[in-house]
């Protein structure tokens, strides 16, 4: 039956998605019920006090102004603290679909029916994205309850921006992951190699947001997260031409995952 992976891959994750959801949502509401207790100017003198190392550790460039907002106290407080926490998810997800089951031994038992490999990735695929979007669903639905219960006047569309920005992006790290996983075939390996390349990516960003004008800054375009730039997205919207980006190199990677995973032999 077409769409029985999906499914039985849905079923058995959709609990996941709803804990690290809540979980999440209630960490944005925790920071959206706090935007009462500061004074916007007095944040905004305090940013401006801060070397621009520091700064990029929070995740805020030079748009000062934007994040002296309450819109911009939530995009300082959760999204721009809370990036590596972003990219735990799909990382757990990206391990699921291959790795995880070859070192359990799993997969070996599911290829022994009668399923062709790249449906199974990219049906699994499809499902861990379907419950991406739940848990970002969640974590703006936390935001916005928020707002409600401590009486907050947030922008909701650019609040909505800056959250379902984070779907192309987690989708791009599970692809990522996936593909990692396929290469290196052991859990172990794939985990740490996933590991270090989203610290690197993260190290880099903020690097490079603190040292701009310099080689730093440079080097760290190669960062996916320096394209997750709440201050742009709090004054712009959102950037197509990133979220075409990250959506090209998702496709690319998962199929170059599918290909890979044809040609070579199943761990066991």
């Amino acid at each position: 039956m077409i769409g029985s992976v999906f499914l039985e891959t849905y079923r058995q994750t959709w609990k996941q998605m709803v804990y690290w959801g809540i979980g999440l949502a209630a960490l944005g509401l925790l920071v959206v019920i706090m935007v009462p207790l500061f004074d916007m100017q007095q944040m905004r003198e305090l940013l401006e006090s801060f070397p621009p190392f520091i700064l990029a550790l929070v995740g805020v460039g030079e748009e000062l102004e934007i994040f002296a907002t309450n819109e911009g106290f939530v995009a300082i407080g959760f999204f721009g603290k809370s990036a590596l926490i972003f990219a735990v998810y799909p990382v757990v997800m990206g391990m699921r679909i291959t790795a995880n089951d070859e070192d359990s031994g799993v997969m070996d038992a599911v290829l022994s029916l009668p399923l062709e490999r790249g449906r199974v990735i990219i049906e699994k695929f499809l499902a861990y994205g379907v419950s991406i979007i739940g848990v970002v669903l969640l974590i703006y639905l936390g935001l916005h309850l928020g707002a409600v219960l401590g009486g907050v006047e947030l922008d909701v569309a650019r609040l909505a921006e800056v959250t379902f920005y984070l779907i192309p992006l987690m989708i791009f790290v599970m692809a990522a992951t996936l593909f990692i996983g396929v290469l290196a075939r052991r859990r172990q390996v794939a985990l740490g190699l996933i590991t270090a390349f989203v610290i690197v990516s993260y190290m880099l960003q903020t690097i490079g947001t603190a040292a701009e004008g310099t080689v730093a800054e440079t080097i760290g375009i190669v960062s996916f997260l320096t394209y997750y730039n709440t201050g742009d997205l709090l004054n712009q919207g959102f950037n197509w031409t990133h979220i075409a980006g990250f959506t090209l190199l998702s496709a690319v990677l998962l199929l170059a995952s599918m290909y890979r995973y044809q040609q070579r032999d199943i761990g066991i």
